[in-house]
């Protein structure tokens, strides 16, 4: 006498059908991790990108800010209060008072030590001339010793922008001088500042790109006689 084992359903195994499903459906979610993970990436990449440009753009835009509100201040001042005069030799009109050229490039001088004297231009020591221009695609500053012009050399300024991570595809200055009237009628004093705007991109993603704007209210007023 033959005696038939009936096994439980559960242990008969999967069959092709539920194999093939089974997979289709592990493809599925495997795809949808994929997008997921690789919009992520996507994500953190723009924001990586984002924040690099940021960073490189802002600590620029603060170099400079710092820099201009200060020009023309002279150390010794105050020797002018009783006079109808103005012998600060960081304010000589065409020389060493604020200049714009290009829109691109100021030129400014200040008493950085507060010795009250201009000293010759010098590479050994800060000689009180500074300045900052758009040179291509990047944003420079004039070292001691250079070339107190907007013409110099390139290689006669320094980089401050990372020429490797950044493109400087516009810089403006813009100089507002308001004039008002001081004691007798013809001595006037000249309140300035300057607007700066300037945009960069990233390198190799010129998609990544920003505008910053700052107005610099520059300290030292100018007296005119």
């Amino acid at each position: 006498m033959s005696i038939t084992k009936h096994l439980p359903h559960s242990q008969y195994g999967f069959t092709l059908i539920e194999l093939m499903l089974a997979l289709v459906i592990n493809m599925v979610v495997l795809f949808a991790l994929i997008t997921v993970f690789s919009s992520n990436s996507s994500y953190y990449a723009s924001a990586t990108n984002a924040n690099t440009l940021d960073q490189q753009l802002e600590m620029a835009m603060e170099l400079m800010v710092n820099d201009i509100r200060r020009a023309g201040y002279w150390g010794l001042a105050s020797s002018n209060l009783t006079l109808s005069t103005n012998n600060n030799p960081f304010m000589v009109t065409g020389t060493t008072d604020v200049n714009i050229t290009n829109n691109n490039c100021i030129l400014f001088t200040y008493d950085y030590n507060s010795s009250g004297s201009l000293p010759a231009i010098s590479s050994s020591s800060d000689d009180d001339r500074y300045g900052y221009r758009l040179n291509g695609t990047t944003l420079q500053t004039r070292p001691s010793g250079a070339s107190f012009s907007c013409d110099a050399a390139a290689n006669a300024w320094e980089n401050v922008t990372n020429t490797s991570l950044v493109n400087i595809t516009n810089l403006n200055f813009a100089l507002t001088t308001t004039t008002v009237p001081v004691g007798a009628a013809s001595n006037t004093m000249s309140i300035r500042s300057i607007t700066i705007s300037m945009t960069g991109q990233l390198v190799g993603n010129a998609n990544v790109t920003k505008t910053l704007t700052e107005h610099v209210r520059i300290r030292n007023d100018k007296y005119v006689p």
